[in-house]
């Protein structure tokens, strides 16, 4: 009784089956169909192949081998992958070719994890945000313009300052508002000062943003008037004192109607947040009118006022 081999699945006639023509021309068709490399494409592999099978596609332009398991990289190195972004199925060896920054990268596994590493050593990450990272790597923030390595002391990893020392403490961003027209109001509830705010998108929730306000000019028009100053995150109170019958900042402007002063204030918050989170000032007085940027005896009498945020590392 006939059998077949176990790779191409070649007719074997036994020694008393009768030889027939046509069994020696299809194994001959499926010799000649396996010389060589088989033609396919990434979706047309072999569903059985056998050790050793070896395969081109022509949508991956990537050769492979059958190690008995699974497809293997043919001609013992990876394929070379030309894109904008990394390829969403690598295997060990692959190379990929980045066509944004030039960088050519290898698919390596180090026997407890798997990611694209720099086929030519460590390469600098330019960009606004940190890259996810590896041993060596360096990044250099085109916001702050300054440079991170990143670093495993062999129980974390994280990125640190290339000129040494942590990122903890560093500035890594500035934001500011200036304001130069005036701003008047005689509500007796806290008010929002308008053009006096600003905006920031922390990097990480470990940050932590200094608050930086100035007023230039801050007036009133009535005796014994209070001007209550408050700081407020979003619509969150913060610089709270612990006691006291004002907001954040409580102020008496003047005892006598035409009282002008200036006024600052520096608050380092803890947003704990990725969010884009806005500062503002609130002022409210007890009774009349109050005044931002002007003296009250004179419109001529005008100043700036300004509020800037500094994100710093945690």
């Amino acid at each position: 009784m006939a059998t077949n081999t176990t790779k191409l699945g070649l007719i074997k006639p036994d020694f008393v089956d009768v030889v027939d023509v046509a069994d020696l021309n299809t194994n001959a068709d499926d010799i000649d169909a396996a010389v060589g490399f088989a033609i396919v494409t990434s979706s047309t592999r072999p569903s059985t192949p056998w050790t050793g099978q070896s395969i081109f596609e022509t949508d991956t332009e990537s050769s492979f081998i059958w190690d008995g398991t699974a497809w293997m990289p043919g001609g013992g190195g990876g394929s070379i992958e030309i894109s904008a972004t990394a390829p969403s199925s690598p295997g060990e060896g692959d190379l990929w070719w980045d066509s944004d920054n030039g960088n050519l990268y290898i698919y390596y596994d180090d026997g407890d994890s798997q990611q694209w590493v720099a086929a030519n050593g460590p390469q600098v990450f330019v960009g606004t945000t940190a890259p996810a990272g590896y041993q060596g790597q360096l990044w250099f923030d085109s916001t702050s313009g300054k440079t991170y390595i990143y670093y495993d002391d062999g129980t974390s990893a994280q990125w640190v300052s290339a000129i040494g020392g942590s990122i903890a403490g560093t500035v890594i961003q500035v934001v500011s508002t200036t304001k130069t027209d005036t701003f008047t109001s005689t509500s007796t509830a806290l008010t929002d000062i308008t053009g006096l705010s600003a905006s920031i998108t922390p990097r990480s929730t470990s940050s932590k943003i200094y608050v930086v306000v100035s007023l230039g000019a801050v007036s009133q028009n009535g005796n014994n008037d209070f001007i209550s100053l408050q700081l407020v995150r979003n619509s969150t109170n913060i610089a709270i004192a612990t006691s006291g019958s004002f907001a954040s900042t409580g102020q008496v402007v003047g005892p006598t109607a035409g009282y002008t002063n200036g006024w600052t204030q520096n608050f380092l918050d803890s947003p704990s947040t990725t969010s884009t989170v806005t500062y503002k000032l609130q002022v409210r007085v007890s009774a009349n009118t109050v005044s931002i940027n002007r003296g009250s005896a004179s419109t001529d009498r005008t100043a700036v006022s300004s509020i800037t945020l500094m994100e710093v590392a945690g």
